[in-house]
């Protein structure tokens, strides 16, 4: 499932796209982990009360991103496989 800006009334950092994907798939909040690079997407995921990880290898917010305190943080591709081969 893929939600974009036009698929949502509020967008990020709203948390309806995110509420909407776990809806549909009925999903525990506790079980979805949010992955995005920006500011909008951890307050997007604190907001739906999930968990974010933050991918900066490509982020142009990184030091903002990093004062938000999200839950995981991952500074290459690599990181971020090994983490998901480790917790899925």
């Amino acid at each position: 499932m893929i939600i974009t800006g036009d698929d949502v009334n509020d967008h990020k950092p709203s948390a309806e796209g995110i509420n909407k994907f776990i809806d549909k798939f009925g999903l525990e909040k506790n079980h979805v982990l949010m992955v995005g690079d920006s500011p909008a997407d951890i307050k997007a995921a604190k907001a739906a009360g999930v968990k974010i990880a933050s991918v900066l290898w490509d982020s142009y917010a990184k030091e903002k991103v990093l004062q938000l305190k999200s839950d995981f943080v991952f500074l290459s591709v690599e990181e971020l496989r090994i983490f998901l081969e480790n917790n899925i």
